[in-house]
């Protein structure tokens, strides 16, 4: 139990994310905090998903009833910390509301998507004490923005060592920008090294992926049945991953900070191949653990899947943990 977070009452907002928010919502149980948990948005299918991205404004109705049965529910009681994570749904207007329901709590906000590519959430800053960002671009670029990689649920760390491996390498994640073109060319690669692969590719809707076949030529040939509407349950992802000698990291080309997968990686003591060359810059990067490759040429030397993985000092393994992470966050 962390003596910090003791008896403290924590009103928690995040968005339903294949179950991270429930994650960390009991981590907090567990160390110490009472806590009352809303998804930050009002519900999860796809049209509303884009129409709060596309505008918000569309949803407005929708979004002022939704956070109005919240307040109701919660302005009898005295929260020592609101915590909201990648604030996205919520209205500037309701957010100044809540701050004065809970004029004596720590505002804290932190963000998985870069601020740089979310600018209307630049407007919501003043309403915080403490803001933190996975990019460490934000952190440089705006003012009271603080620097806070992601971390690794405790299930990563007790992935056993003596799993038997299938895969080579294993990717399983949402399809966005580039990331088919470069799946395809590196499952190609590995097939001609005779390596087996497994790789996971996530569309939130099939309009999205017929969208994308119409509009967009990377997807020119690309096939219904390479891809799953379904998201992969968070024990499926940790099984493949520990059947797996490495896991594969795409990260968004206008972002530099590191994947939430980067960091399960090195919770779960396996070699990761990446497009972010920012990764040289973290404490835990260590070359025989890790292949960057160029994301325009992207080529893997056969070399990489002879050598053994190094594991980390225990303390790099601590600092990177959800535990570690909600401790710097509150500290």
């Amino acid at each position: 139990m962390m003596a910090g977070l003791a008896d403290k009452k924590v009103l928690l907002f995040a968005p339903n994310f294949f179950g991270y928010e429930l994650e960390i919502s009991n981590k907090l149980k567990k160390m110490g905090a009472e806590v009352d948990y809303f998804d930050e948005r009002p519900k999860n299918n796809f049209v509303t998903k884009a129409s709060i991205r596309i505008n918000k404004n569309l949803l407005r109705r929708k979004i002022l009833s939704y956070y109005g049965t919240i307040f109701k529910k919660t302005e009898r009681k005295r929260y020592d910390y609101v915590f909201v994570i990648n604030i996205e749904a919520m209205l500037p207007s309701l957010l100044k509301t809540l701050k004065q329901q809970q004029s004596s709590a720590i505002f804290v906000l932190y963000m998985w998507d870069s601020l740089q590519n979310k600018k209307y959430t630049l407007d919501y800053l003043p309403f915080f004490d403490r803001i933190y960002s996975f990019d460490k671009t934000d952190a440089d670029a705006i003012p009271g923005v603080n620097f806070r990689p992601l971390f690794y649920i405790d299930s990563y760390a007790e992935i056993k060592t003596n799993i038997p491996i299938k895969n080579a390498l294993c990717f399983i994640g949402t399809v966005h920008s580039d990331r088919y073109q470069l799946i395809s060319e590196i499952r190609k690669q590995l097939a001609q090294l005779s390596l087996n692969t497994y790789f996971f590719m996530f569309f939130s809707s099939p309009i999205l992926f017929f969208y994308k076949k119409m509009v967009d030529i990377k997807f020119y040939n690309a096939r219904f049945k390479e891809f799953s509407f379904r998201s992969f349950s968070q024990h499926k992802t940790i099984q493949c991953i520990g059947e797996s000698f490495a896991v594969l990291d795409i990260q968004h080309p206008s972002q530099t900070g590191l994947t939430i997968r980067t960091i399960e990686a090195l919770g779960a003591n396996k070699k990761l191949i990446t497009t972010n060359v920012h990764i040289k810059e973290y404490d835990f990067y260590n070359p025989h653990n890790i292949c960057v490759v160029n994301r325009d040429r992207p080529v893997i030397p056969k070399s990489f899947f002879e050598t053994q993985y190094c594991p980390p000092e225990h303390a790099l393994k601590c600092k990177y943990s959800l535990e570690g992470w909600l401790t710097e966050l509150f500290a």
